[in-house]
């Protein structure tokens, strides 16, 4: 059995004054600690960095994890049917501190395991190229060192994509409930009260891959999250003439904070000598793919 255990991680917009679209102070992203009791002691992934320092850009992160399988190149092994599962802490994210978030926008995560073996030093993937790792199996347009990469299904052995959207079942904004957050010196208008989140919904779930055999040299698991409402541009304007901006956006303060529980990625499957065309035709698959790598 291979398995990876990823953190849990906490993610933070930053106070969203009212009339502003991001955060003065950026947003952050952090392993959560023991103390908590999402917090996990142990963990094997780690933080990709868009530049030295900075894991996350633009409400998007990515933590990994790596395996090294070059055995099973040199020995000519292989895991066959292998099946791939995923033991998750909490089924969603966990709405620590999340009030007036913007409508519209939610939270995407992507866990891929894959044979490629993408570049993953500081600054190889730009923020833009995110969405690109979303399309994993579908034309991923992957550029640089790693153009090519997660382009074919062939590549993917267990993709999943998991959508949460905010459940408006499970919020408070009454002044009697709920404590209010105007934004100072003035009061908002009558009706305009914060809206307090309890609860993320998993909206979409999908699944792609082919895990029948794991190879060498390497295999990697990647987590991705996508915090859409990292900002609130999309409550500024609309199309009506004059535009209009939403009163909760002129008036009152936003802020995203929530945990992404810990989860453990297992593959498990039957240790097995490869036929001579197995080892001709899959190998040759991996090579193809990574062939931009040193």
């Amino acid at each position: 059995m291979i398995s990876s255990t990823f953190a849990t991680t906490t993610f933070d917009s930053g106070v969203i004054p009212a009339g502003q679209a991001v955060s003065p102070t950026g947003v952050s992203v952090e392993f959560l600690g023991t103390a908590n009791k999402y917090g996990v002691n142990i963990h094997d992934d780690v933080f990709y960095n868009f530049a030295s320092g900075a894991n996350n850009n633009a409400g998007k992160f990515l933590t990994y994890d790596q395996h090294d399988l070059r055995d099973y190149l040199v020995e000519g092994k292989a895991l066959t049917n292998a099946m791939i599962n995923i033991q998750r802490m909490r089924e969603t994210p966990v709405a620590v501190q999340c009030y007036n978030v913007t409508p519209l926008r939610n939270i995407i995560e992507t866990i891929i395991v894959t044979n490629s073996n993408l570049d993953l030093q500081d600054g190889a993937i730009a923020a833009l190229q995110f969405g690109e790792i979303f399309k994993a199996g579908f034309s991923s347009n992957l550029i640089g060192r790693n153009d090519g990469k997660l382009d074919d299904q062939r590549e993917i052995l267990y993709c999943e994509r998991r959508v949460y959207a905010q459940d408006r079942s499970q919020e408070f904004y009454h002044p009697a409930s709920m404590g209010q957050m105007a934004a100072p010196p003035a009061a908002p208008p009558a009706g305009v009260n914060t809206r307090w989140l309890n609860n993320w919904l998993l909206l979409d779930r999908t699944v792609t891959g082919q895990a029948d055999m794991v190879i060498g040299p390497n295999m990697q698991i990647l987590r991705l999250i996508e915090v859409e409402c990292y900002e609130r541009s999309n409550q500024q304007v609309t199309t009506s003439v004059p535009p209009a901006v939403a009163d909760e956006f002129t008036h009152l303060d936003s802020q995203v904070v929530v945990y992404f529980p810990a989860l453990t990625v297992n593959v498990v499957g039957e240790e097995r000598s490869m036929t001579a065309t197995e080892k001709a035709v899959e190998y040759s698959n991996v090579f193809l793919a990574n062939q931009n790598q040193p």
